[in-house]
């Protein structure tokens, strides 16, 4: 009979407690939570001429028999398009990137050419074979 009467009375309880928060006036608003952050800035277009010493150069090389050559100029970036028949993971050698290429799946390259010199475009598979060649030449002041 003593533990009903303690159930009951913690039930009381509850339910008063309940009324009392529910009629305490609620803590005003701050600032803080009713200011508004401005908008983002609007995004800029990118120009095709990257800076006053480098151009965008686009090329698409095709894998046939005889590799393919791309020219550039140091400081140049370099959009390279590479489709295959062929599923191959497709490396250029001196600079690190790779790229997957199958068909209906061409591999895409986008370089900074910074140092002259000549890059082989080949498949990690088979290191010997070359896919095409990247012949960046020292920019000349005027170029």
């Amino acid at each position: 009979m003593a533990a009903r009467r303690l159930v009951i009375l913690m039930i009381v309880l509850l339910i008063a407690s309940s009324i009392a928060a529910a009629l305490a006036p609620q803590p005003p608003r701050s600032q803080e939570e009713t200011t508004t952050t401005p908008p983002p800035p609007e995004p800029q277009e990118l120009s095709p001429v990257l800076s006053e010493r480098g151009e965008l150069v686009r090329a698409h090389v095709s894998v046939g028999d005889e590799p393919a050559r791309v020219r550039a100029q140091a400081g140049d970036q370099l959009e390279l398009t590479v489709t295959w028949d062929e599923v191959a993971t497709l490396e250029i050698s001196g600079i690190g990137e790779s790229a997957d290429v199958g068909p209906g799946s061409p591999a895409r390259f986008d370089v900074l050419l910074n140092d002259p010199g000549r890059y082989r475009v080949f498949p990690m598979d088979d290191p010997e074979r070359t896919v095409a060649t990247i012949a960046v030449r020292p920019r000349t002041p005027g170029d």
